[in-house]
């Protein structure tokens, strides 16, 4: 057997995945080389994430890695990398051949990996990359083409002159490919440049899809319909049997992410070979968000965040069927698909957002683009609702800077554990009451805009109108007013909020905090009226 396709011994690959596991960026690549026979490793390894690991190098460090991949692997690293969600992109795939082939006539094994590479190509692809690269001249219907550039060759059989429309390195890994093509098999080079000039590129790139669709299949990357699915209810009753795994070997990408957590203590629980496929499946359930949320696997934060995502899920639906029993959560792991986990975590996460849908839809808590409520409140249940319900870690600020700009300066970001989930459902529980408190105040007002007015200014610049001796309602107040409205405000004790529960007392305490900012003014200093948020102010 030829030495590309020796295997390791399972103990030698699995202490190779733990150093993996633990190693970052080059870091990565000296395991890699520093292994008794660095090809055998590499080969061993799944495509997928030898992909991302050339990618955390930085394929010019790591092009010995894409030389050293076997012809499938390195089909995979083009299917990832040069397809967008427009189709295939030609120059997207061309480092990727300028790495493997660089070196090929330096060394003849380079140059027997280069061809073994260059002849497991889909001729779709190629039929793609050249027609982009490539203008073709028929020399028997054009004996004397016009050039647009000084970058053309004579086809060896005399057939075709091959002007190239790309420059610089891309022009060097086209040439070079034209000519290893030409040298490999001069035939088969002379038809694929016939073909450019009279085949439909649509049907072409159609194949092309087809056959990268099946090879990641293979890898556990879903189809769209499949992935979404994962997103679903979880079902009434468990699958009849579980979904297969994906034909590939376990990786090391996963234990990156080892937390500690539930999950990784049932999961250590189970046998060997069990845990080898659970590794397998919870690749798949990344994958599906991959899919489901068109993450660029061209970007490794993304990615990453991706896998941290589907463990996530699954922590809060191994929680959900288990509790936070670890010998119960090592016996459901073992016995349910990690499909139906995935679903059970989504499920909390989902029943959060139709709570939210339905608290906006009631229209007393603003909109998602306008919120209402005060920061974080009103930030929390837009991110609930979005299509992908989404985490605001602004309720981790403290209480004293609810309501401030500081409250709101938060990205969403996805639920990464039953805290997350449970501080969700205490903003919730505190939007709803505030909801009903706004509308029995007569504050719900639909408010458009990002500067639009938040419940505590309405609030307040009702009462402001209020001790002002007209009726309680968040109509403007003049400049001039301020003053007056200062004072008015420097004590508040409404008996209204008091009847409203933990909803009253957090619009009590938001109030009295606002309020602050009118002091000056209470205490003859100037206050600018566009300087003043905690009422309304007409211009």
């Amino acid at each position: 057997m030829a030495k590309q396709d020796k295997s390791l011994a399972p103990s030698e690959l699995a202490q190779a995945r733990s150093a993996l596991a633990q190693a970052h960026g080059r870091k990565r690549l000296d395991v890699i080389l520093g292994a008794r026979d660095p090809q055998a490793l590499v080969r061993a390894l799944p495509a997928d994430e030898l992909y991302f690991t050339i990618r955390d190098i930085g394929l010019g460090d790591a092009a010995v890695l894409a030389q050293l991949a076997s012809p499938e692997q390195f089909k995979i690293f083009l299917d990832l990398d040069a397809w967008t969600a427009d189709g295939f992109a030609p120059r997207k795939a061309l480092p990727w051949l300028r790495a493997a082939r660089a070196g090929a006539y330096r060394d003849p094994k380079a140059s027997a990996r280069w061809t073994r590479k260059l002849q497991a190509l889909d001729l779709e692809v190629l039929f793609l990359l050249f027609r982009d690269a490539l203008r073709i001249h028929d020399l028997e219907q054009d004996p004397d083409p016009e050039f647009e550039s000084d970058r053309f060759m004579r086809t060896p059989e005399g057939k075709f002159v091959v002007e190239f429309v790309v420059e610089g390195t891309e022009y060097a890994a086209v040439r070079g490919l034209v000519d290893d093509l030409y040298a490999e098999d001069p035939f088969r080079a002379s038809r694929l440049l016939s073909a450019i000039r009279w085949e439909a590129p649509s049907e072409l790139e159609e194949t092309a899809l087809r056959w990268r669709t099946g090879r990641l299949a293979d890898l556990g990357f879903p189809t769209m319909e499949e992935a979404l699915s994962w997103f679903a209810r979880p079902p009434r009753t468990p699958a009849a049997h579980a979904p297969g795994a994906p034909a590939r070997p376990p990786g090391f990408f996963l234990a990156t992410l080892a937390t500690g957590a539930l999950l990784d203590g049932a999961a250590a629980a189970l046998p060997p070979e069990e845990r080898d496929v659970l590794d397998q499946e919870i690749v798949a359930a990344a994958n599906a968000v991959l899919v489901a949320d068109q993450v660029d696997v061209a970007d490794l934060e993304a990615v990453r965040d991706a896998f941290e995502r589907a463990r996530a899920l699954l922590e809060l639906g191994l929680e959900q069927l288990a509790g936070r029993d670890p010998a119960r959560a090592a016996e459901v792991l073992g016995a349910t698909p990690v499909k139906r986990i995935f679903q059970e975590g989504f499920g909390r996460v989902l029943a959060l957002k139709w709570r939210a849908d339905r608290l906006l839809a009631g229209g007393a808590a603003g909109t998602r683009e306008a919120p209402l409520l005060d920061a974080p409140l009103g930030e929390a249940v837009a991110a609930l609702a979005g299509k992908r319900p989404r985490y605001f870690p602004g309720l981790e600020a403290l209480r004293e800077d609810w309501a401030t700009p500081a409250a709101a300066a938060f990205e969403p970001r996805a639920f990464r554990s039953a805290d997350d989930l449970a501080r969700a459902t205490a903003a919730l529980d505190l939007a709803e009451g505030l909801a009903a408190l706004a509308r029995t105040l007569g504050l719900a007002v639909r408010t458009e805009g990002p500067l639009a007015p938040r419940l505590s200014t309405l609030y307040l610049t009702a009462l402001a109108n209020e001790r002002l001796g007209r009726p309680f309602a968040p109509a403007p107040l003049a400049a001039a007013e301020l003053p007056a409205a200062a004072r008015a405000l420097a004590a508040i004790d409404d008996p209204r909020l008091a009847t409203g529960g933990d909803a009253g007392a957090l619009l009590l305490a938001l109030a009295r905090a606002r309020a602050e900012e009118l002091r000056p003014a209470a205490e003859g200093g100037t206050v600018r009226p566009e300087h003043v948020s905690a009422v309304l102010v007409r211009d």
